[in-house]
């Protein structure tokens, strides 16, 4: 299993992340989250940190093309996290420059993903709500267990230290087989943007 730290804000905190063993470490660049990075880094204190394992991964709500490229680029983004109502001709677009993340909101029924198949190269799913990016609450994992997913995918939405068992239960379903990485945010904040590292590896730890 792999893990995504995502809404970080602090240098500090990235780079402890990343001395953990942090797969993917998330900054959002949304400027309606509470975690939005630009608030307290720059694009250059961005582009200076170059994790030697971690991705760096951008989050991004119906942000602009060119404005998109531009940040990736100057930030030195290994991928983005497209987390609003990008369409897949969007998605095709980003990804001839950077590796794609589409996200899908679950809320009562399964989305329908397969256009995206081509254009994205991982999936993420999240908790459906009003507002864009994370409620921190859990959608119903049994509405995707018995799916196959074709492509690599992140299971999002309020995951936290009680969540271990249901993840491994998670991972022996057919929708299991295509699972890669948990994104943690909210459930291991001191506040927001200022990550609990040590309640992370403790959860990191329990999968090793």
């Amino acid at each position: 299993m792999q893990f995504k730290v995502c809404g970080i804000s602090n240098m500090e905190q990235a780079l402890a992340l990343e001395a953990m063993g942090v797969n993917y470490i998330g900054f959002i660049f949304y400027p309606a989250s509470k975690r939005y990075v630009l608030a307290n880094l720059s694009l250059n204190d961005l582009a200076y940190f170059k994790p030697v394992n971690a991705k760096k991964v951008g989050v991004f709500v119906n942000e602009p093309l060119e404005q998109l490229l531009s940040i990736a680029e100057a930030a030195g983004l290994d991928m983005v996290q497209l987390h609003g109502d990008e369409d897949a001709a969007y998605c095709a677009l980003v990804q001839k420059q950077v590796t794609v993340v589409k996200v899908f909101r679950i809320g009562g029924a399964l989305p329908v993903f397969e256009d995206f198949e081509k254009v994205a190269d991982y999936f993420l799913f999240d908790t459906d709500s009003k507002m864009y990016g994370g409620t921190g609450q859990h959608f119903n994992w049994e509405l995707i267990k018995g799916t196959n997913i074709k492509k690599p995918y992140f299971l999002s939405g309020g995951i936290g230290p009680n969540d271990i068992q249901g993840v491994q239960i998670m991972e022996q379903t057919k929708a299991g087989k295509t699972l890669v990485a948990l994104d943690l945010n909210s459930q291991f904040e001191l506040e927001p943007g200022i990550k609990n590292l040590e309640k992370i590896k403790t959860f990191i730890n329990a999968f090793i």
